[in-house]
């Protein structure tokens, strides 16, 4: 079996529990600039629960008209929550996003981030209301002009 290995982390097992879940978007571009702001701008441990699918939060929003979609995301926070206590959710959804984008779930023609945003708000309030003792936080990610003309990438607070 030994043989087999293919890479050795670096770093020591860490078996505690993380008490932070993060719900994201899955899209690999938004990834590294969700994982410094969590670790730089929150003061999170880079060892967090990580719920990433399309479109993140969105399933949660989705009770009365897909509701194996959220049933299926519901029994997996809850799953989190009790087997390892977990105390904050950060929800993070970001600018362009592709799924929001590709779903149109409600009207033809819509505002993109204002949808998001509203879905952020839904989704908190519901974790709220059925985990009361977990603190929620929301945050969308978008992309500024930044010195010499790069891209940069913002969180705001929803």
């Amino acid at each position: 079996m030994a043989d087999s290995v293919v890479f050795q982390s670096a770093e020591a097992w860490d078996g505690e529990r993380p008490q932070t879940l993060v719900i994201s978007c899955v899209d690999g571009r938004w990834r590294p600039y969700i994982q410094e702001f969590l670790v730089q701008g929150l003061g999170i441990s880079p060892h967090t629960d990580f719920m990433a699918v399309p479109g993140g939060v969105e399933p949660l929003t989705l009770v009365d008209l897909i509701p194996k979609d959220f049933n299926f995301f519901r029994r997996r926070i809850e799953a989190l929550v009790a087997g390892h206590g977990t105390r904050r959710v950060i929800c993070i959804a970001h600018q362009d996003c592709s799924w929001y984008a590709e779903r149109k779930i409600g009207p033809v023609t819509i505002d993109l981030q204002g949808r998001q945003l509203k879905d952020l708000r839904r989704a908190a309030a519901w974790m709220r209301e059925t985990f009361q003792n977990i603190r929620v936080e929301t945050y969308f990610a978008r992309r500024i002009a930044g010195d010499g003309g790069a891209e940069k990438v913002v969180f705001e607070a929803v």
